[in-house]
Order: structure tokens, then sequence, then C-alpha cells
């Protein structure tokens, strides 16, 4: 295929579709936001801090000697994706073009095509999200082609199951897990900044007995408590709120959760703490820079581009994208099975 310049400048058709805004359902970019990466490979600087402590020594005796965190850096590729459409109806189109007809159809037809494929590569990489923030790998099996598992090294003991499902709302120890895991997560990564749950473990947790006891007022126990009740409660017992992300996405015409229904995941309260979302420079990237219509430094992100194959004749949109979700300090994340 050949990148085309004269139906549509590419490089404003980049940055229209760079200016897009994030579809609603995206959430996932609260917790690993997005980073523009000028390379197709992301660095990953770990520092592994331990809070030693100093020694007393006695006079005129040597002071001892201390010993540095642990620091290691190590380098990603950056795995491409995006998605093409056929410019429909495009015989149509350039027919009426030359026949002196307003281009303006042709146009419209390339900057629908273009919204559309930027969301779908949009919606991919949030569920790329969800599968890091799930168990801390980003797993692909067989996809186009490509098969590969980035581990990021999420301890063990940071993926952990209840022993009582959170569905059983009589017997549950919600607060108990709850404090359990944070001791975990805190003498590991620090502090907790919040939980994030879905629609359906929220239900769970406002219908808790135990939760609903300590909702208690002038003796009556409620039926159920709400949101803001239950994140007073969390307060008081020195847990972080609860936050609900409920995404989800059609792959392939099967409805499918960017996070399990089930999963409770404790995050830093700064999100830049746990990593990022890189994007990277696409090959179309690098063709426009070398045409010197986009500059190397604009070169990371999103790239739309229309296309042109000879045989059978036919135009292509496309919005390309290198990038995946980076963890740059996997201590920084828990994830617990509640319904086991």
């Amino acid at each position: 295929m050949t990148i085309l310049y004269d139906l549509v400048d590419p490089a404003e058709l980049t940055g229209y579709v760079r200016e897009l805004p994030v579809p609603a359902e995206i959430g996932l970019n609260r917790y690993l936001p997005d980073r523009l990466v000028n390379d197709i490979e992301a660095v990953i600087n770990q520092v592994t801090r331990t809070n030693r402590a100093a020694k007393f020594r006695a006079y005129d005796a040597e002071t001892p000697i201390g010993k540095r965190d642990a620091f290691s850096t190590s380098r990603i590729t950056l795995p491409p994706l995006g998605q093409k459409t056929l410019i429909g109806e495009y015989e149509r189109l350039l027919l009426a073009r030359l026949q002196g007809a307003n281009n303006g159809n042709l146009s419209q037809a390339i900057y629908d095509d273009v919204d559309l494929n930027a969301r779908a590569v949009q919606i991919r990489m949030e569920l790329a999200r969800g599968d890091v923030l799930n168990d801390g790998k980003f797993t692909l099996t067989a996809e186009n082609g490509l098969t590969i598992e980035a581990d990021f090294g999420v301890p063990g003991s940071h993926i952990v199951t209840t022993s009582v499902s959170w569905a059983t709302h009589a017997s549950a120890d919600v607060i108990g897990d709850l404090q359990t895991w944070l001791d975990v997560y805190e003498d590991d990564g620090g502090p907790a900044g919040r939980i994030v749950v879905s629609k359906t473990t929220l239900r769970h947790m406002l219908q808790n007995a135990g939760l609903r006891a300590l909702a208690n007022a002038n003796g009556i126990i409620p039926s159920t408590i709400n949101q803001s009740q239950l994140n007073s409660i969390l307060e008081m017992n020195g847990l972080p709120p609860v936050e609900v992300y409920n995404g989800r996405f059609d792959v392939d015409g099967v409805t499918t959760r960017a996070i399990p229904v089930d999963k409770v995941i404790f995050l830093p309260e700064n999100p830049t703490d746990l990593g990022y979302t890189a994007w990277g420079i696409t090959a179309e990237a690098l063709e426009l820079t070398e045409a010197q219509r986009l500059s190397l430094e604009a070169a990371p992100g999103l790239v739309a581009v229309v296309m042109k194959v000879e045989d059978p004749v036919g135009r292509w949109t496309k919005v390309g994208a290198v990038g995946m979700p980076v963890l740059v300090n996997p201590r920084r994340l828990m994830v617990a099975d509640t319904i086991p």
C-alpha cells in the first residue's frame, strides 16, 4: 500500500485523530495514563526501595556502610495495533469528484472512517490495560500472528483470593479481607490510594451483612447501604475509597469486560507510581516524517492515513499505533478474586 497525500493531508488527518475525545467508556487511563514515547521501545526503570534503618555507633567507632536501593532498567518492544476500513462506494465518490461535484462527500467518508478506526484502537488499548491490571502481565495469544507475554513481576503475595465469596452476603468478611490485603500491599508497595471494583462487586459490598451492621443508626441495620456510606465505613477502618469501573466492549461479537467482574484492585494514589500506557512511533509516522509532513518530535502517537491499492483498485483509511501498558512499580498493584 502507498500513502496518499492528495485526498486528505495525512498530517492534518493525524492531527485530527489525536484531538478526538477519548470515548466515555475508556477509564483505565486514569490508572495507567497515556505517555508518548519517541521510540518503538519503552524503557522501564525500576527502583526497589527498602526502609533500612541506620545504626547508632560508639564515639570514635567507624560509621556503618549503608546499602543502596536496588535499581534495574529494561526495554520492551512496543507491538503495533490498528484498524483499516475500505472507503465505501469509493468509485462513485471519486467519479463525482472528477465530474466537478463537491468532493466533500469523499472527505467526509474518510473522516467518518478515521473516527471509527480510532475508537477501535482506543478500545483495544483499554482492554490491554485491563489485562495488565488483572494479573500484572500483558498477554497476546495468536492475535494476528502475535504471541507475547510481558510479565512485569507483580509479587505472588499480591494476587490473592478471599476464603469466603463476597456473594455470600451473610458471612463474607469484606472489611477483614480488605484490611488483610492492605497490610500486605503497604508492607511491599507503600500506601494504597484507591480500590477499584465493578458494579457487581460494589453491589455485593453494599449488601454485605458486616458492612450494613457498621452503618447501624439508632439500633436499625439498613437492608443495604450506598457508596457514600461504604466509603465512610472504609475510611473509619483505615481503608482507601472504592471507585467503580465497569468497561465492557465488543470483541468479535462477544461482549468482553476489560477487568473481570469479581476483581478488587488496590492502586496507589498517584497513577504514575504504578506505570503508564506507552504510545510509540509507527511505520506510517516514519513515512510521514521522511516525507517532511510530520516532525520527528510529533511522530509518537496515533497516526491516520489514506492508503492506495491497485489490484483491486481501492482506498483504505487506516489508524495505526504502537504501544502497550507498562508497569514500572509492580509492587503498587494488588489484585483480589472475591468470588472464587
